[in-house]
């Protein structure tokens, strides 16, 4: 082989030790975001959804599906009692 092959190769197992082998730690910004995500979810079971007299869903404020009636409660409490998130609204 010619000088300037062996180099590259040289370059490239270098690389790959130093890869394999470091002693860095791996990046941890994925781990914010998982405690702000349980955050938000832990949010999310206090806040006020909506139902009605005679569905099995609860809803946002605001959808089309609360036109007749509707019911403040918390969605943990909605949940609780069985009720399934409109897959309309999306709450």
């Amino acid at each position: 082989m010619k000088p300037h092959k062996w180099t590259g190769i040289l370059l490239l197992a270098v690389f790959l030790f130093c890869f394999a082998f470091s002693s860095s730690p791996a990046p941890t910004a994925c781990q914010p975001a998982t405690s702000v995500a349980a955050d938000q979810k832990q949010d999310k079971s206090e806040e006020t959804v909506y139902i009605t007299n005679t569905g099995k869903k609860y809803h946002r404020d605001g959808c089309r599906f609360l036109s007749k009636s509707k019911i403040a409660i918390k969605r943990k409490d909605a949940e609780a009692k069985g009720y399934e998130a409109c897959k309309v609204c999306k709450p």
